[in-house]
């Protein structure tokens, strides 16, 4: 497929499974960079629940970190997204041939 290993297109997934996840994933790829207050102010849910999404959002390589004095500052992973994308795309490929293949056999 491409360089994105299974495993690691599991973890994307699922931390985009969740919808908080995909809106502040949503907002940080309009803003670029904001910090963590920035989109706690952004979302009806408390400071310390955006950072536990963002921690999510990290560990699945998504959201980047960087740290300015007391704050921290969250700016989108573009290679990741662009890379689950594609991964996302081959899959469709591989899975959806098979299937058109399977539908033009059945129906002959």
């Amino acid at each position: 497929m491409n360089g994105l290993s299974e495993r690691k297109a599991i973890r994307i997934a699922r931390a985009l499974a969740d919808p908080t996840r995909l809106s502040i994933l949503r907002t940080l790829l309009r803003h670029e960079e904001l910090s963590c207050g920035e989109l706690a102010e952004r979302f009806p849910v408390a400071q310390s629940t955006v950072s536990h999404h963002l921690n999510i959002l990290m560990n699945a390589d998504l959201v980047a970190m960087r740290k300015q004095g007391q704050h921290h500052y969250f700016r989108p992973q573009r290679e990741t997204i662009c890379a689950f994308a594609q991964w996302l795309a081959a899959l469709d490929q591989t899975e959806c041939n098979s299937l058109h293949s399977k539908e033009e056999v059945d129906d002959a």
